[in-house]
């Protein structure tokens, strides 16, 4: 693997660059906008269950409201470090399910210059692990990126590629349990608390994520140490919350990483939801040619 891919990828060895260093974070926007990808509401008429609710009742009320199974994301990502100083990018996101409801997705950045037609393929798979593609400028051919190296820190985010398995699923988790309610900018939310097993050689100690009760949607996650201490914080502001095609969609994400003493901010410009996505773009032959052109409205 050459030193480039491994920037790209991530890596737990030697000291973390500055984030305006021209390594890419494909797997932060990847996190965040699969977050938005299970965030949008059908309709306002649908049921809700009550306060009251089971996990298997909250479960079920996120599922019934995501969105279309295929569709086009064009967004923006601005990292702020501790100083103030903001480094911003420019991707799209494409995504479709095949024929079995897995998850395809394909990420590519266009902005900056320097990062501009990096690329990474996301294939689901059902008995196994999700299979990673990365192509990068400098590298002429698309690599394959085993699991077992999306491990430890986004390099220069605020994000580890444990907050993305997390992010990719927020209610998907065998140890999560509701433990009561809680608000949301003053809104009623479900509280649900996940607790990491020691096998899963997790950073964090707990995970808080709170469900939004109007709009059965994932709308802030916070993440504790192994010190008991508030580590990152995600939210989706309220505010930020627009219709899209008859569902609600959150526009706007802010992972704050309280111990760096930094944020990063994603806002989505254009989102197109699609029945489908022809299955020729999300292949490794696609992710060495252009960018499709934008799906239509």
């Amino acid at each position: 693997m050459t030193n480039a891919l491994a920037r790209a990828i991530g890596s737990r060895r030697g000291p973390e660059p500055r984030f305006a260093s021209a390594d890419l974070r494909p797997g932060l926007v990847f996190g965040l906008l699969l977050l938005a990808l299970h965030a949008p509401v059908a309709s306002a008429e649908s049921g809700r269950p009550g306060a009251d609710a089971t996990l298997a009742e909250i479960e079920r009320c996120v599922a019934d409201h995501l969105p279309n199974t295929a569709g086009v994301i064009d967004f923006r990502v601005e990292a702020v470090d501790r100083t103030g100083v903001a480094t911003a990018s420019r991707a799209e996101m494409r995504w479709r399910q095949d024929a079995s409801s897995m998850m395809q997705l394909v990420l590519r950045v266009s902005e900056p210059a320097e990062t501009a037609g990096t690329a990474l393929l996301v294939v689901d798979r059902e008995a196994d692990q999700p299979e990673f593609f990365v192509r990068l400028p400098e590298i002429e051919k698309v690599r394959r990126v085993r699991s077992k190296r999306l491990r430890g820190p986004v390099l220069g985010t605020d994000f580890s590629y444990e907050d993305l398995k997390r992010l990719r699923d927020p209610l998907d988790r065998a140890d999560l349990e509701v433990v009561g309610l809680a608000a949301v900018e003053d809104r009623p939310a479900w509280l649900l608390e996940a607790v990491p097993k020691p096998e899963d050689r997790s950073e964090y100690a707990r995970v808080l994520t709170f469900v939004d009760q109007a709009l059965c949607m994932p709308l802030r996650i916070d993440l504790y140490g192994q010190d008991e201490k508030l580590r990152k914080s995600l939210h989706a502001p309220i505010a930020e919350i627009r219709e899209v095609d008859g569902a609600e969609l959150p526009h706007v994400f802010v992972m704050e990483d309280h111990r760096r003493e930094t944020h990063t901010v994603v806002r989505i410009e254009d989102y197109q939801g699609a029945a489908d996505l022809p299955a020729a773009q999300f292949t490794r032959r696609a992710l060495e040619g252009a960018p499709p052109a934008a799906t239509a409205r």
